[in-house]
C-alpha cells in the first residue's frame, strides 16, 4: 500500500539520514530523471519500505505492507518535532553547529529494529561504515533471503570459522554467535535493557561480551532511542579536538548536555555528518 506523509525539506531528509552514520540499510534504490523522483528503500529487522517524494502532491510517499505502515512511523520518529530543537540551536552561539545544522536539514534520530542495530554496532567496532555495510549485507545474503536481517537461532548456530569466512568480521564473528546463544538461552533480554533507566540500560549493555563504550552509545542511541545518548568515534574525537578546542573531554560534555539537554544525540548526528561531508 501507499502511505502519504506531508513533510518539508526540514523534516525529512533520506539523503541525509542514509548518510549520517546511524543506520546501514537505507539507500537511494534509483535515481530519478524524466520527472520520475529518485526511489530510497529501507529494511529493519522484518520491515522493508520504498519510498519517494511526490513533487506534484508535495508529500512523501511510502510503499510497504499495511501491517508495517505502524512500524515504519516509528522508525522514522515521525511524532517528534525535529524543528523544535533545530529553533534552540539557530538561537545559539555555537557557530560550528549552526554551520552543522545548514548543512544537515532534514536529519532525524532512527528508531530501529532492536536485534539488528544492536548486531549492527557490535560489527561497526573498529570498522568503517563501507565495510559495515558489506558484512550485513552478507549476513542477510547468506543467513536470510538477501532482504531481512537474520534472526538469532539462525546466527547461533554458525560455525564461527564459517562466519568469519568472506564476511569481514573477524573477532567480531565471535560476539556475534555469544550474543545469539544468550539471546536463546533467555539470559539476554535486549528488549527488557531498552526499557531501563538511561545509566541502568548503559551499565547492562557494557556487560556484554562484544560490547565497549562506544558501541553501547551507539546501541542507546539508534536502538533504544535514549537521546541524551552521545557517542564519541574517532570523528566526534577529531570535532572535539579541531572545533571546540578551547575544552577538555569533559567540559565539552558538559557543555553539551547543559546547552541542548535532551537531543545530544541529535546535536552529535549534526556535527558528524558536517564534518564527514566537509
Amino acid at each position: 500500500m501507499v502511505f502519504s506523509k506531508c513533510l518539508t525539506a526540514e523534516d525529512f531528509n533520506p539523503e541525509v539520514i542514509m548518510n549520517s552514520g546511524q543506520v546501514f540499510r537505507m539507500k537511494k534504490e534509483t535515481k530519478g530523471a524524466d520527472g520520475i523522483p529518485d526511489t530510497y528503500c529501507a529494511c529493519s529487522g522484518d520491515n522493508d519500505v520504498y519510498f519517494y517524494l511526490n513533487k506534484d502532491a508535495d508529500t512523501w510517499e511510502f510503499v510497504c505492507e499495511e501491517n508495517q505502515w505502524k512500524f515504519w512511523q516509528n522508525y522514522f520518529d515521525f511524532e517528534t518535532d525535529y524543528v523544535a530543537y533545530n529553533n534552540i540551536i539557530r538561537k545559539s552561539d555555537d557557530g560550528f553547529l549552526k554551520d552543522a545544522l545548514k548543512d544537515s536539514f532534514g536529519m532525524r534520530i532512527l528508531r530501529q529494529d532492536l536485534w539488528e542495530v544492536f548486531i549492527s554496532y557490535v560489527i561497526s567496532q573498529n570498522n568503517n561504515i563501507p565495510k559495515i555495510k558489506k558484512s550485513i549485507q552478507t549476513l542477510c545474503d547468506r543467513y536470510s533471503d538477501g532482504i531481512h536481517f537474520p534472526k538469532p537461532e539462525v546466527l547461533a548456530c554458525i560455525p564461527e570459522q564459517e562466519l568469519m569466512d568472506g564476511t569481514a568480521l573477524g573477532y567480531r564473528a565471535d560476539y556475534i554467535i555469544g550474543i545469539s546463544k544468550r539471546i536463546l538461552e533467555g539470559s539476554l533480554d535486549i528488549e527488557k535493557i531498552s526499557k531501563l533507566p538511561y545509566e541502568e540500560a548503559y551499565n547492562e549493555l557494557l556487560k556484554i561480551k562484544g560490547v565497549g563504550p562506544k558501541v553501547a552509545n551507539c546501541i542507546m542511541l539508534y536502538g533504544f532511542h535514549f537521546m541524551e545518548s552521545y557517542p564519541i568515534d574517532t570523528w566526534m574525537k577529531k570535532i572535539i579536538s579541531e572545533d571546540y578546542s578551547s575544552y577538555s573531554k569533559d567540559s565539552y560534555l558538559k557543555y553539551i548536555s547543559e546547552t541542548y539537554p535532551g537531543f545530544q544525540g541529535y546535536v552529535q548526528q549534526l556535527q558528524f555528518y558536517h564534518k564527514r561531508k566537509k
